[in-house]
This record gives structure tokens, C-alpha cells and sequence, in this order.
């Protein structure tokens, strides 16, 4: 008999691992996968989140992962830098989002205009940006859009560029 579907979250006898009954990312919860998460963002997003010019990527659905995260630009084939992925928040409203001093002003202007780009909307906050010395190429898994695993790929052996001048990290309180 399975444990009572409580909250939204299902109990699986097979797997220790808790899963929201909706929203689910299988690669979020994969066990045998292994190497760092990457997110694929597009630009100008990616390279505003590097830059540390946007700490909050709008999405439309939350996630359980926490931790570095390598940035993917959408469309490159290639990681170029790695962000500290500290909380979520949401589901926003559109005016969290105007007055968001998190977004860049060209991504607030966007929602002013058009309104939330999900039906629900968080944010994933970010902290730590930094760009790696150079792209490194990576292989798509096949139907991946959120977010790859990245098993080539070691953190600790990548070249970091110098931290771009003038960048400063806002304290999250």
C-alpha cells in the first residue's frame, strides 16, 4: 500500500526519494546521473547572470536543486561559467518583478509590458557568478530544455577568468 498523497508529494516505497506529484524535472531527481547540474539560460540572460548584472532567473516552475550550477547558453553547446543557486522564490506576482532591482531594467521593462511570462513564476537566486577562462563544449542529452548533467565536466580542474571589474555581489538578506 502506498503512503497517502499529502500536500501534493507522493511517497515511494522503491526510491528514498520524496518527488512532488507535479512539476517534476526528471534530471532534478535522477539518481544515476552524475557531474555538475547546468542550466541553460539564453543570452543576453546567461552573460547578465555571469556578470553578476542579474542575480534572479525567471522561470516557471521551481526546483529542489541547490548549490553551483553551470551556466549553458541555449543554442552554443557550450558552459561558460558556474553560479551559486541559493533559494527560490514564488510564485511571484508581476509586481515583484517591476520592482525587481535583482532583474536588469530591460527585463522589468519586458514584464511591465507583457506581464508574467508563466502562470506561476519564481525566481532562482543566484550568488557567485564567474565565467570559466573559456567555453567549454559539452553533449546535449536528447530532450533536455532546463537542465543537463554535465558528467565530463570537473569543477575542480576548470580555469576561472579574473572577476570582471566593478562587479559586486549584493547581500542577500
Amino acid at each position: 500500500m502506498k503512503a497517502p498523497n499529502l500536500f501534493g508529494w507522493i511517497d515511494s516505497r522503491d526510491k528514498s526519494t520524496r518527488r512532488m506529484k507535479h512539476n517534476i524535472d526528471r534530471d532534478e531527481f535522477s539518481q544515476e546521473d552524475v557531474g555538475p547540474r547546468g542550466l541553460m539560460v539564453r543570452d543576453p540572460y546567461a552573460s547578465q547572470i555571469l556578470n553578476g548584472e542579474k542575480i534572479w532567473e525567471i522561470r516557471g516552475r521551481p526546483t529542489q536543486i541547490r548549490g553551483p550550477v553551470v551556466i549553458v547558453k541555449s543554442g552554443t553547446g557550450c558552459a561558460f561559467g558556474t553560479v551559486n543557486l541559493v533559494r527560490v522564490l514564488g510564485p511571484l506576482e508581476r509586481e515583484d518583478l517591476e520592482v525587481a532591482a535583482e532583474l536588469p531594467r530591460s527585463e522589468r521593462d519586458e514584464v511591465a509590458r507583457l506581464g508574467l511570462p508563466y502562470p506561476k513564476t519564481y525566481a532562482y537566486v543566484f550568488t557567485n557568478p564567474q565565467w570559466f577562462e573559456r567555453p567549454i563544449p559539452y553533449r546535449h542529452a536528447s530532450g533536455a530544455v532546463t537542465w543537463v548533467r554535465l558528467p565530463e565536466l570537473d569543477l575542480e580542474a576548470v580555469r576561472y577568468a579574473a572577476s570582471p571589474v566593478g562587479v559586486t555581489q549584493p547581500l542577500l538578506v
